[in-house]
């Protein structure tokens, strides 16, 4: 009688929208953020299947035990969350604008009964087995439009033909008597894992809408420009359609544009000058290679490890204080730095953090080139103290 549901299943498909571009596709549709609404399901249904087959609601005994019609309550309503939040997929992933159309909405092969939906159905069992058993609509799923309204009594275990069941009594002071209505859990499981199971074709739709999405941009060519600035301010456009806003080559972008467009007169006509030139010129050269991949939609090579030639704590803390402005044992290393004569003394007095960062990038370019490996702190300022 146990509920058979793999949790494999939604860890997968998590898997497959935590991709760099989906999340950001989904932000901003039609003015609502189907992101949220597909975090809050996956959230949900991984609760469902986590939860579901630690809950005991199989029947011993017989007549009313408060402890397990509680756990038949928790039971129904967390299948009935995890169905809408499956539903939830459907509408915000494949455009489902009816409920009509929803998989399995005209199902009818679990309750083994003609008049209404499965779907229907178990909105029924729900009501009187957990949400509303004092105020009911119908006693079998399809709509009263008379008036009358049905009342449950309490749930009691093993009926001829049910594991669990109530009696359902009437409002209409004509009518005493007493409409029996019971529940199998091979049923609930059934109906569960049938719309569990709907993750597969979810799963299917979010792999054709990135493969659709990656193959779309493939074949869309990239401007080529002269100038690296302006070819830098096409390449963030591009990278923000085809991977987000905080997603693929971003973060290279960002930085090798902001290095590019710092003013290094103030170290014109020292011998640093040289030393900052060939280095905004290798970041020029790492533009074609941001372009090529985003042309092919793929981020296998992480260009901005291009950019970092140090190792070590002390280096560590210093790129903490460039990338964040404020940290007090960075910009102590820093300043250490700063005073030895290797660098220019401009270095000391700047405010311009992103100035630092320059000539402090340039120099460990430099150095990264001729040892041909990263560059420690001690290695810097260890000749100095000799």
């Amino acid at each position: 009688m146990s509920i058979n549901i793999n949790e494999k299943l939604i860890s997968l498909f998590r898997k497959e929208v935590n991709i760099e571009f989906f999340s950001e596709k989904f932000k901003n549709v039609n003015g609502k953020n189907h992101w949220n609404i597909i975090c809050s399901a996956m959230d949900w249904i991984t609760l469902a299947a986590e939860g579901l087959p630690s809950i005991n609601v199989n029947p011993k005994g017989f007549g009313y035990n408060h402890l397990d019609t509680l756990n038949l309550m928790q039971y129904i309503i967390t299948i009935d969350v995890m169905v809408d939040s499956i539903n939830q997929l459907f509408r915000v992933i494949d455009g489902i604008k009816k409920d009509k159309d929803l998989p399995l909405a005209n199902d009818r092969t679990i309750f083994k009964q003609t008049k209404v939906s499965d779907f229907n159905y178990f909105k029924h069992i729900r009501a009187v087995f957990s949400t509303h058993p004092v105020n009911l609509t119908s006693v079998d799923g399809v709509p009263n439009n008379e008036g009358e309204r049905f009342y449950a009594s309490w749930v009691a275990k093993n009926s001829l033909d049910g594991d669990y069941y109530v009696y359902l009594y009437s409002n209409n002071p004509e009518k005493d008597e007493q409409i029996p209505f019971d529940i199998k859990i091979k049923d609930l499981n059934l109906y569960a894992e049938k719309r569990y199971k709907l993750l597969e074709i979810l799963i299917e739709k979010v792999k054709k809408i990135k493969d659709d999405h990656i193959n779309r941009y493939k074949q869309t060519p990239i401007p080529v420009l002269e100038n690296p600035l302006e070819q830098l301010e096409v390449l963030y456009e591009e990278n923000k359609n085809r991977f987000g806003y905080r997603y693929g080559y971003v973060e290279e972008i960002n930085h090798i544009y902001t290095q590019l467009t710092i003013n290094a007169d103030s170290i014109s006509a020292t011998n640093f000058e040289g030393i900052v030139l060939e280095y905004k010129s290798y970041l020029k050269s790492l533009i074609p290679i941001i372009l090529d991949g985003l042309q092919n939609m793929k981020k296998d090579r992480y260009v901005y490890f291009d950019m970092l030639f140090w190792n070590g704590y002390e280096f560590e803390k210093i790129y903490q204080y460039f990338n964040y402005g404020v940290h007090a044992l960075g910009e102590k290393y820093l300043t250490t730095l700063a005073k030895l004569e290797t660098f220019p003394a401009i270095l000391v007095t700047t405010q311009d953090i992103q100035f630092k960062r320059l000539i402090v990038d340039a120099f460990l370019y430099k150095e990264f080139k001729k040892s041909g490996k990263l560059i420690s702190y001690q290695e810097i300022i260890k000749p100095k103290n000799t």
